[in-house]
């Protein structure tokens, strides 16, 4: 599955799978995203709470938003991880890319952890992950975006990180009920390499 212009792709596709152990001894499978997982983030998403789809910017139970997604991956613009625990989906993570202009240098995070996995580091390793692959492409930096209050144990998360805010919307986004949310921006910025320890 070529990635566009990117000629290290072959190398870091070889890394994967990977075990991942966490905190509460469950071992589980991270893989590259492929066609044949679209039943499994499906269901994923499916069985993913309402009010966290509800903030998305597409509906990911769409079969042409996951069509999509797959497209974005083969192209290039777009790198993906699942993680799977007996032959369940647990978690997606994905790196969004800009193949030219003024923001190709920035890549945007996405990562969803199911309620029962969430809390065990699952989603932690994935954002290295994502930071390790966005450091081997070249990246300066990657933004990723919360609401606040119902966010919050990401935000968290990614302030361990070194992600800082870089801006917050005031009441820019609802939920279905009509109650305005803060919307926050954080960034990371990226080194060209490990330090040597």
């Amino acid at each position: 599955m070529p990635l566009g212009p990117y000629k290290g792709y072959k190398m870091h596709e070889r890394r994967y799978p990977k075990e991942l152990v966490l905190k509460t001894s469950e071992e589980v499978v991270l893989k590259l995203m492929e066609p044949g997982d679209r039943p499994a983030l499906c269901r994923f998403y499916d069985d993913l709470q309402p009010s966290i789809r509800w903030y998305m910017k597409e509906d990911p139970c769409h079969p042409e938003v996951i069509a999509k997604w797959m497209k974005n991956q083969e192209a290039g613009r777009a790198f993906s991880t699942l993680a799977i625990y007996e032959e369940r989906a647990i978690a997606h993570a994905a790196l969004l890319m800009r193949p030219h202009g003024g923001r190709k240098h920035v890549g945007r995070l996405r990562v969803y952890v199911a309620k029962d996995f969430r809390r065990k580091q699952l989603g932690t390793w994935m954002v290295f992950d994502l930071i390790r692959y966005a450091m081997d492409r070249g990246l300066e930096m990657i933004r990723s975006d919360f609401v606040v209050g119902v966010d919050d144990l990401a935000i968290k998360a990614v302030r361990k990180l070194d992600f800082v805010t870089e801006g917050v919307i005031r009441d820019y986004v609802r939920d279905d009920h009509g109650n305005s949310y803060d919307y926050q921006i954080m960034i990371k910025q990226l080194h060209s390499e490990w330090g040597d320890f």
